[in-house]
């Protein structure tokens, strides 16, 4: 028997949102709901340079600036239309509110937005409009916990 890793969803309940991602994903490709997949990262003024991306015996550099960076929130679909904002503050439940309230008034048809688990998208304060968007036709879906690989905005990130 596996043990689970603490926090692990159930495997029952992992297979039914995957399941419910696929069918998502169906009646976006046939233009019944728009989907999006949603995430926030950084990026900074200071390079990296992967080891991995060059000849061990090759040494590698890059001019880097300094400076604060910036914080991007994007919501993509497959078809590559980003919806991307970005500030200098740390990325806060708030702040992802603001990004759902206005697409929320700017829906064509149902859409879905599909985020992982983090603690910033599970906040109370995202809890207390999920009624509200739902009624505009914006769903929030949950992606199973520990599964980054079904988010296309990861790869975006990376």
């Amino acid at each position: 028997m596996r043990r689970r890793v603490k926090g692990e969803e159930n495997s029952d309940v992992a297979s039914l949102k995957r399941e419910i991602l696929s069918e998502l994903e169906g009646l976006s490709e046939q233009q019944q709901i728009d989907l999006y997949y949603g995430d926030e990262a950084a990026v900074s003024m200071e390079p990296c340079v992967p080891y991995g991306w060059q000849f061990p015996d090759e040494q590698v550099a890059m001019p880097s600036a300094t400076g604060k960076g910036v914080n991007c929130f994007a919501l993509l679909n497959r078809e590559n239309r980003a919806i991307v904002e970005t500030t200098e503050e740390t990325i806060t439940a708030r702040f992802i509110v603001e990004q759902f309230e206005r697409l929320s008034l700017e829906l064509r048809r149902l859409t879905v937005v599909v985020v992982d688990n983090a603690p910033v998208h599970r906040a109370r304060v995202i809890k207390e409009r999920i009624g509200v968007w739902q009624q505009r036709g914006l769903f929030v879906f949950y992606l199973p916990r520990y599964s980054p690989h079904l988010n296309i905005v990861v790869t975006l990130w990376r």
